[in-house]
């Protein structure tokens, strides 16, 4: 099913996507854009992309590269370890897909 019939119908709340965060002042009510607007859409179109970041999001690339990078040379220097004295005792660090998302929150 695409994701445009399965949207089809959708109605979305833009409260908070529509606040003009710049010109807000804390303790008053904060000032929102026309969704008619220039600025008003261009804050809708940045509500439905996929830049925001919540925590639904994953962790960025270059975090999840290098939290990846890292284990693996830990596994390598348990097994370089075991190689040398083979009494050693190797504890691997088994990989999970989401590790790097969980650590970064």
């Amino acid at each position: 099913m695409s994701r445009t019939l399965r949207r089809k119908n959708q109605h979305h709340d833009y409260e908070w996507a529509l606040i003009d965060w710049k010109s807000r002042i804390p303790g008053v009510r904060s000032p929102r854009h026309n969704p008619r607007s220039a600025l008003g859409r261009k804050a809708i179109a940045h509500y439905h992309s996929d830049s925001q970041i919540t925590m639904r999001s994953t962790a960025p690339r270059w975090y999840r590269k290098l939290y990846d990078h890292r284990r693996r040379t830990r596994n390598n220097r348990q097994m370089r370890s075991w190689l040398a004295e083979p009494e050693f005792e190797p504890v691997f660090e088994v990989s999970h897909r989401h590790d790097a998302n969980y650590s970064w929150w």
